[in-house]
């Protein structure tokens, strides 16, 4: 791991897998959770392309957030005062990096595109996608990153869509 961070990483897992369910009922057909070897031949071209291109976004936020540690380092605090300081100045510590915020929200609209396309039978959520998948295949640091988010960088209009 690059970076220190300050969350329990199970309750982070738990809480993004959890959260579109807030919006139940908003959003039709989101599918059901099942491991990637169950998923259509679109979603798992799909998630290796997030893999693939994960490891820049990882090298982008850790560059990033090293730099936001180093700027507290070098006003004079030790490096873990620096660390807290930085993640209260950005709630989502790494994952806050502006490229790293459009890279998780540009996938998640591309699963969400796939499941537009399928039959409800074969979607996958796409927190399920996203996160599960790198849980379940233990990319331990990539699900380090995507768990400093307090919530899924997404939003709904007013038509039920992923925006």
């Amino acid at each position: 791991m690059a970076f220190k961070v300050v969350h329990n990483i199970e309750n982070g897992v738990r809480q993004l897998l959890n959260a579109p369910d807030d919006l139940a009922g908003q959003v039709p057909g989101q599918g059901k959770a099942k491991p990637i070897a169950e998923a259509t031949e679109q979603h798992r071209e799909i998630y290796a392309e997030y893999i693939a291109n994960f490891e820049v976004a990882y090298k982008v936020a850790d560059n990033w957030w090293q730099g936001n540690v180093q700027a507290f380092v070098e006003e004079g605090y030790d490096h873990d005062e620096a660390v807290d300081l930085a993640f209260d100045r950005r709630l989502a510590g790494p994952a806050s990096a502006p490229e790293v915020v459009w890279f998780f929200r540009n996938y998640w609209l591309e699963f969400d595109e796939v499941n537009r396309s399928l039959p409800a039978a074969d979607r996958v959520p796409p927190q399920v996608a996203m996160l599960q998948w790198l849980v379940d295949e233990k990319y331990e640091d990539y699900v380090q990153l995507i768990t400093c988010m307090p919530y899924w960088p997404i939003g709904l209009d007013e038509n039920g869509n992923w925006t």
